[in-house]
């Protein structure tokens, strides 16, 4: 028997923000922050603010977002209405729940042992130590600040995991701190997709104490923190990509596969949400919070990273044999394990077969690099 579900008594313990929508708005007519900043009337500086819902809308800000893209004023404020009720009674409800019952929620252990944070012993330091790591004063600053953190992250995701919440929150906190500490250049999205060519040069060295630092290298020039960090148990994430500031994005990778063919799919992939898709949203690769389109659109954008479209007709007639992937390997500029993995993936090739041509990585050599401190 089906159970009934009722939708008007249920109540998220999330809040979506007016620019929200004014993101959605803005992708689907291919209209920049800047533009859209200009006939506002506002700094671009005001308009990141108003997406992130730092912003409170006013009457006056309504009336001239309904000029610039439709709607009433009284729809605007509406939603503004609603994101500060649900803003509240999200507070409220994190008033109401104790430092014991919140950290529980949390990847204590894995959290110790990744060395987010000290060991430690009694219940009031795992507290202490948790609220340090995440800068706040209290759950409820917690919430407000982190509850919807999922929200401005892309993710790729394992769905056949079943994923804690409070987990992903901790990794993508640990990333962002890591990322603080990466100088890096303002964001160029059209440097950054140029860059990938040299990226793909990458793919043929076979350790990653080789080409790490020189990816993150790559990458921080035009404005993307390259992160790598072991996921904790309950976090199924391979990647995640969120913008810390408009000039500055983070791109967090966990290796979770750790073979050359997972892992630069992945890159590519989350390259994917950061040149085509907003700084605001979240992309799941299990479908949960993801438009289809968008999904299929970074997948599209990897695989074509891997095998260019000049060579597609030559990729679907491929020999499935080992000398005919090195041959055509050498050809499209990438090495040959990531040929595998995308032959495989569309069903031309065994997941049995050539898996000797994929690099498998080991976690000495992955941390020996620097990234993971």
């Amino acid at each position: 028997m089906n159970e009934i579900v009722n939708f008007e008594a249920f109540e998220p313990d999330w809040a979506i923000p007016p620019g929200a929508t004014i993101s959605a708005i803005l992708a689907s007519r291919s209209l920049s922050r800047e533009s859209f900043a200009e006939s506002l009337g506002e700094s671009i500086d005001t308009v990141q603010r108003l997406l992130l819902g730092l912003e409170a809308l006013n009457d006056d800000l309504a009336e001239r977002l309904s000029g610039c893209l439709g709607a009433s004023r009284a729809f605007w404020m509406n939603r503004e209405t609603q994101y500060q009720s649900d803003i509240e009674r999200i507070r409220k409800q994190a008033a109401n729940t104790s430092l014991e019952s919140w950290v529980k929620q949390l990847p204590t252990r894995e959290m110790v042992k990744l060395g987010w944070i000290s060991a430690i012993c009694s219940p009031a330091e795992v507290a202490v130590e948790c609220l340090k790591f995440f800068g706040v004063q209290d759950v409820a600053d917690w919430h407000a600040r982190y509850a919807g953190a999922t929200a401005n992250a892309s993710f790729r995701m394992a769905s056949s995991v079943k994923t804690n919440p409070g987990t992903v929150i901790a990794w993508l906190r640990w990333a962002e701190l890591v990322a603080e500490r990466i100088p890096c250049g303002h964001w160029n999205p059209v440097a950054f997709k140029q860059r990938l060519q040299e990226v793909k040069r990458l793919t043929w060295q076979k350790s990653p104490k080789t080409f790490l630092s020189r990816l993150r290298q790559l990458c921080a020039e035009v404005g993307v923190a390259v992160v790598i960090a072991r996921t904790p148990k309950g976090c199924p994430a391979s990647g995640a990509t969120r913008f810390l500031l408009p000039t500055k994005a983070l791109m967090v990778l966990s290796f979770r596969y750790r073979s050359d063919d997972q892992f630069w799919f992945t890159f590519f992939h989350e390259a994917a949400h950061l040149l085509l898709h907003g700084h605001d949203e979240l992309f799941l690769e299990d479908g949960s919070d993801v438009t289809a389109d968008e999904e299929r659109e970074a997948n599209e954008f990897a695989k074509t990273a891997i095998v260019p479209e000049e060579h597609m007709d030559e990729f679907f007639t491929l020999s499935p044999d080992e000398d005919s992937v090195l041959r055509f390997a050498r050809r499209v500029g990438v090495s040959p394990g990531l040929i595998v993995g995308q032959l495989q993936h569309s069903g031309q090739l065994g997941h049995d077969r050539l898996n000797w041509l994929k690099r498998r990585y080991v976690w000495n050599e992955i941390e020996a690099d620097g990234l993971i401190p």
